[in-house]
């Protein structure tokens, strides 16, 4: 028998997941401390009128407790009625894994340790080694954990947060996840992925990004221009990557760690940033104070979202002018980057 397995990594292990017991994944809120708890669990958050418990997979396995970043995810579950989140540092992909290919860990209770009562067992994913979570057995093991450990007088409170400004945009994150399935939206607002860029923020619409990775295992691509940074593997799927800088007119200071894949018609391609952000709406009526340096090609704004101020990047007019796509013919002159949003009076 076979099943769907989430996989997702924490502190350079990765870890499957039974995925019928997942219920969403969120980017990481605010967390509250909570009184009497295993120190398992590094604080709660409301989940549209549900409390959410984070466990961290560090504690639990005895490696010390996870510094929380901006970048992390929180896999929710839900267990005999119960719901509790995992933090997560990445969620990579799901996989279905047959029961003959996870190992019983009582075949490496010496090298799994601590690990062992809380595995169901070992499993290639792809080529690498998950090990698979028993869900119940880490809920168990929370509620024992509280029962046992004795709150020290001495102890220092727990920090739930990142720090500052990383600690607003989980606030604001909190704040979201606690209203109700039916609060309504902003009239007229749109969500956007914000990345950065050379220090830069920008939006990118959220209805032609497909998904977030990280940027790995690129190989560059005889005879392209140098904004093709090459192709990698995505699930079996052969990704262009591409580098927005030179479109944008950015200089190329800071490295570029995540993948943003979009699609604009047809085509498929992967945008290369320095970070991702968050996820936020923003409407014509949150437009900041126009300011030169967000004149950029291809770029409208500023706006305006969850105190932030970002450039939106017109994804889908970038694509269609042809300005990161490899020429036609060898030798053949790139096409040069135009606004995208022309000022009144400009001729198209």
């Amino acid at each position: 028998m076979a099943s769907l397995h989430l996989i997702f990594s924490h502190r350079g292990v990765r870890y499957a997941l039974d995925a019928a017991l997942v219920q969403e994944i969120v980017w990481l809120p605010g967390l509250s401390p909570v009184a009497e708890a295993s120190t398992r669990v590094i604080g709660a958050f409301n989940l549209r009128g549900h409390v959410i418990p984070v466990i961290d997979l560090a504690l639990c396995f005895g490696r010390g407790r996870s510094v929380l970043q901006v970048g992390d995810a929180v896999v929710v579950l839900a267990v005999e009625g119960e719901r509790f989140g995992i933090l997560a540092g990445e969620v990579l992909d799901t996989a279905t894994i047959a029961a003959d290919d996870v190992e019983d860990v009582h075949d490496h209770d010496s090298l799994l340790g601590n690990a062992a009562p809380l595995l169901s067992g070992v499993a290639m994913s792809g080529a690498d080694l998950a090990m698979v979570l028993d869900a119940r057995a880490l809920l168990a093991d929370a509620a024992t954990a509280a029962a046992l450990e004795a709150p020290s007088a001495d102890a220092a409170p727990d920090d739930t947060t990142c720090a500052d400004p990383a600690a607003g945009i989980l606030r604001t994150r909190a704040d979201r996840l606690a209203l109700p399935p039916d609060a309504p939206d902003a009239a007229g607002s749109a969500p956007f992925v914000l990345v950065g860029l050379d220090g830069g923020l920008f939006g990118i619409p959220a209805g032609v990004v497909r998904e977030i990775v990280h940027l790995r295992g690129v190989r560059p691509v005889p005879c392209c221009p140098a904004h093709i940074l090459g192709s990698m593997n995505l699930r079996s799927e052969i990704l262009t990557v591409v580098d927005l800088r030179p479109a944008l007119g950015l200089p190329a200071r800071q490295p570029l760690a995540a993948v943003v894949v979009v699609r604009g018609g047809d085509l498929v391609v992967g945008l290369a940033v320095s970070e991702v952000h968050d996820v936020v709406a923003a409407g014509a009526h949150e437009a900041a104070p126009a300011q030169g340096e967000y004149d950029l090609p291809f770029c409208r704004g500023p706006m305006r979202a969850d105190g932030l101020i970002f450039s939106m990047i017109d994804i889908e007019a970038m694509l269609a002018s042809r300005v990161l796509h490899v020429a036609d013919e060898p030798g053949r002159d790139r096409p040069e980057p135009r606004n995208a949003a022309p000022e009144a009076g400009e001729e198209q």
